[in-house]
């Protein structure tokens, strides 16, 4: 099955990655869970070029794990799309304050459940 695609000749690997020098310093924490406020730097939580359409208005989200991580970047999108959101956490309390606080400021309420 011939389809005249043309044939490119094999170069070889790009090995550029490897002569990038890294851009940010090694992370260590002692307990885990890890405190995301500790984090130099702040890890990236949240797309300030999404649009929210109002997919979830009128519910309720519990996210466990909401104070940190991929759950922090969840309850927050879950919140711009309208729902009001629980959150569960082990032992972060600064920052289930801080996604709490964000949360409220775009007009939701929020719960946090210190779980031990």
């Amino acid at each position: 099955m011939n389809m005249n695609y043309p044939e490119y000749p094999y170069i070889g690997f790009k090995d550029e990655n490897l002569k990038t020098p890294l851009t940010f310093p090694p992370e260590h924490q002692d307990t885990q869970p890890g405190m995301e406020y500790l984090m130099n730097p702040a890890p990236l939580f949240e797309n300030p070029n999404y649009v929210p359409s109002g997919k979830l208005n009128g519910k309720v989200a519990l996210i466990t794990g909401g104070d940190s991580g991929i759950g922090r970047a969840v309850a927050l999108l879950f919140a711009k799309e309208g729902a009001d959101i629980v959150i569960s956490y082990f032992n972060e309390n600064q920052d289930a304050n801080f996604i709490k606080e964000k949360i409220e400021d775009l007009g939701r309420s929020c719960i946090t459940l210190f779980r031990s």
